[in-house]
């Protein structure tokens, strides 16, 4: 489990449990920014790989 995982749980207690009121938006926003980086790092790692691979060739034939 990663640091944006365990801030995420804390900040859902803490919210449920009444010692912070902040907006549903905050306390979840360590989850939406990892969740961010995972698909960055994929479109990269796809883009890398068919640039590596050739897998997929957009050119037209003639």
């Amino acid at each position: 489990m990663g640091l944006a995982e365990v801030l995420t749980i804390i900040f859902v207690v803490l919210k449920l449990t009444g010692v912070i009121s902040w907006n549903w938006f905050l306390v979840l926003l360590p989850e939406i920014i990892a969740i961010g980086i995972y698909v960055l790092w994929f479109l990269f790692l796809m883009v890398f790989i068919n640039r590596k691979a050739g897998l997929f060739n957009w050119k037209r034939r003639k």
